[in-house]
């Protein structure tokens, strides 16, 4: 409706400042209803809205605006009674009061389980629940003497502790007999359990962090957390879960926490401080599970708006967008009283109208050009930390082929890595940067440790104030081992590597093999801990496919999965979360092939159709970060494909590049959000990831270059290679067939 301001209106402040009065112009019609707004024509609805307004309130500080908005539109709540009921018993710490019949009302994402439990079931729950309130232990004597001696009376720990244990005695029979229920009651069944794991293991910390009480806490973990883990690995076994840790990983970490002191700067991934922040974090945990109609997800709204803005810049798909704003929204950091505009790092976006593209376009120019290499890099590799560069070039006058970069002191030779007779295809560095593994032409991998001391060399005398290159030796060399059906009887050839990631797997790293085969060999004892192609033929019989010929793997970095792009034209994609710990395997030997406890299975197979040169997988911006399930694979004759290799589609494709002969290795880049890749061109592809449109084609390495020095050998043109600097991500660098290195760096328009 018009209105204007009152020019003979108004009011003044106590500071004498006046303030218009707004006069509404008199109708000439009906005052406008909400139907005449036409909102019951929207697609949205209205009470959605309102709990997203509501929480938002909430979480912008305004806890009267929100309550009155509630009350104004009928009492509609952001969460449901039961759900209130269980965080507020987290947050208070009254985890004594939480149990089974509490649960299995919670509206979850995949149905409560109070729908499939039977009426044996129901009556027994309500047993429990009567139970629960008292504070003496009932039950077996014997577990009620050794909680009566370790608890005293006055606590609340020993009714938690009964409570539980009562609702083992429930769930246990469930467990047993889940091979009678149906997938919708497995997976209500399997969440229930998981909000209890988390639970059971926020009292573990509890006990252990703020009760300093470290005999109470391997009580209970012994004899209660323990068994709730069997009860959940049981149903892994008929379900797949989203918590980020497996049983045997999340058993391990509490149990590490018992040989670690309280202080330990070690223990910040699992405690973060203080008791309310760790409780804040289980709330989110569980808010998982929640159906979002029942509980708004954090940050929802601002998470809508985020995602308006990333359509608005979508809309210029000739330009990069460099500061594309996260889904996961932090409200602490990205929240503010005005209101107006939604902030990403420096960025800051108007609400109130569209908004124009801010994206700019971006160059990449050549920084330095490495020289030192005398024949065809074939192979090239940033340390996870940024500070180092690998090459392998295809050297036959030496056996020094890999040389060490320091990337921090102008790109210096730092190591010469010595003894590799063959040409090297592939190197990978360990997730802590210091050891590298090299993999030869030939059956024998070599493992060196950068940092150790070795022979003088020149090959910095051009640099001011040169920093001292060292020629190296291997620390570690071996073979898979002696195997018929390979030629001339020799091991299987070693042609890809790639390193586990987190404390489980720490010193592991697969290794594969066109002799089908991948082997997972540790450091640390210097021995092979498992074979993955007798594993598979064990585990599915004789009759089954051969294991593949295996040109690329990677291990993503969960350690969850291990990824291998086979020369049949299909990249298969192994579960290897189950290997068992170094020093409960022995080395593979010819009459010992069966591990214990060792399993393996394959997940997934994409089938490509086509000859693939190289796959890689998106980078970890932190360590033991896992970026989602894409995999890029490089496709002969001139396209890269992205797949979802969980969900098992096709997710982009990029075209321009060739590959029709040769090797060509590409990579994500400018965290994740660009693909670049050599070409036989001798030019650099770069695309936008999302879009699939190429942002820039670089002329790399397509001229060529004379040796010398009285030879007539020449240089090709491949771009072989190119590789993104994880921690740096403004410079990259690619290597071709005229023996030179180019480091580029990315400038902003």
């Amino acid at each position: 409706m018009p209105v204007e301001f009152g020019s003979s209106k108004g009011s003044l402040t106590r500071e004498g400042v006046f303030i218009p009065a707004y006069q509404h112009r008199p109708p000439r019609s009906p005052p406008m209803s909400n139907e005449d707004l036409e909102f019951s024509r929207s697609p949205f609805d209205k009470v959605q809205l309102t709990k997203l307004l509501i929480d938002t309130l909430h979480e912008m500080g305004y806890p009267e605006s929100a309550v009155s908005l509630q009350k104004e539109s009928g009492g509609i709540e952001v969460e449901s009674g039961s759900i209130q009921m269980l965080f507020s018993a987290i947050k208070h710490g009254q985890f004594e009061v939480i149990d089974l019949r509490m649960l299995v009302n919670l509206p979850l994402r995949r149905e409560n389980l109070q729908a499939w439990l039977s009426h044996e079931d129901l009556s027994l729950s309500q047993e429990i629940d009567t139970h629960s309130s008292e504070t003496t232990v009932r039950g077996d004597e014997e577990n009620a003497m050794k909680i009566d001696n370790i608890i005293s009376r006055n606590t609340n720990w020993n009714r938690f502790f009964n409570t539980m244990q009562q609702e083992l005695s429930v769930l246990e029979p469930l467990v047993q007999r889940m091979a009678d229920f149906d997938v919708r009651a497995l997976k209500s069944l399997l969440d229930t359990v998981e909000i209890l794991v988390l639970i059971n293991k926020q009292v573990f910390l509890e006990l252990m962090f703020e009760q300093q009480d470290s005999s109470l806490a391997v009580f209970f973990l012994r004899a209660i957390f323990r068994k709730f883990i069997q009860l959940w690995e049981s149903l892994l076994m008929y379900q797949e879960s989203s918590y980020a840790l497996t049983p045997d990983a999340l058993l391990k970490q509490m149990t590490s926490i018992l040989t670690f002191p309280l202080d330990s700067g070690q223990l910040c991934d699992v405690w973060p401080g203080n008791v309310e922040k760790s409780r804040e974090l289980l709330i989110r945990s569980i808010s998982k599970y929640i159906d979002p109609n029942d509980l708004v997800p954090r940050g929802r709204l601002l998470t809508l708006l985020s995602q308006a803005i990333k359509y608005q810049n979508s809309q210029d798909v000739l330009n990069f967008d460099d500061d594309d704003y996260d889904d996961d929204v932090d409200n602490n950091n990205n929240s503010n009283n005005s209101g107006h505009s939604v902030r990403s790092g420096s960025r800051h976006y108007n609400l109130l109208q569209d908004n124009s593209s801010t994206s700019h376009r971006i160059s990449f120019d050549t920084e330095k050009m490495l020289t030192q290499n005398a024949d065809e890099i074939w192979y090239l590799e940033f340390s996870p930390d940024g500070k180092y560069l690998a090459s392998a070039s295809a050297d036959s006058l030496t056996d020094r082929k890999v040389l060490i970069y320091d990337v921090e002191r102008d790109f210096q030779v730092y190591k010469v890595l010595g003894g590799n007779d063959q040409c090297v295809l592939y190197l990978s560095f360990s997730p802590d940067s210091r050891y590298l593994v090299s993999c030869p032409f030939n059956e024998e991998a070599k493992v060196y440790d950068i940092h150790q001391k070795g022979e003088p060399t020149d090959l910095n005398q051009d640099f001011e104030g040169a920093l001292v290159a060292e020629i190296i030796q291997p620390c570690d060399s071996f073979k898979i081992y002696e195997a018929e059906g390979t030629p001339n009887g020799n091991s299987p050839r070693i042609w890809c590597c790639s390193w586990f990631h987190t404390e489980w797997n720490r010193g592991r790293f697969a290794l594969g093999s066109p002799d089908r085969d991948v082997i997972v060999y540790d450091i640390t004892t210097k021995t092979i801990l498992c074979k993955l192609s007798q594993l598979m033929s064990s585990t599915t019989g004789a009759s089954q496919e051969q294991f593949p010929r295996v040109h690329d793997l990677k291990i993503t970095h969960d350690d969850k999965y291990l990824i291998v792009m086979a020369h049949e034209f299909f990249v298969d994609t192994y579960d290897v979360s189950q290997l068992p710990a170094v020093h409960s395997v022995e080395s593979i030997t010819d009459t010992n092939l069966d591990i214990p406890g060792c399993r393996v299975s394959k997940v997934s197979r994409l089938n490509v159709g086509k000859r693939m040169t190289c796959l890689t997988i998106p980078q970890a911006k932190t360590f033991c970060e896992s970026n989602d399930s894409l995999v890029l694979i490089n496709v002969q004759p001139h396209e890269l494909q992205l797949w979802d290799f969980k969900e098992q589609i096709l997710v982009q494709k990029y075209y321009g590049q060739r590959q029709l002969q040769f090797i060509i290795r590409s990579c994500f880049g400018y965290d994740n959000k660009l693909v670049a890749s050599g070409s036989e061109d001798g030019k650099i592809y770069i695309w936008d990831r999302y879009h699939g449109n190429i942002v820039s084609v670089l002329s790399g390495h397509e001229t060529e270059r004379s040796l010398g020095r009285g030879t007539t050998k020449t240089f090709g043109r491949n771009c072989n290679i190119v590789v993104w600097n994880p921690v740096n991500k403004k410079i990259f660098a690619s290597g071709g067939d005229d023996g030179l290195i180019k480091i580029w760096r990315v400038v902003r328009g």
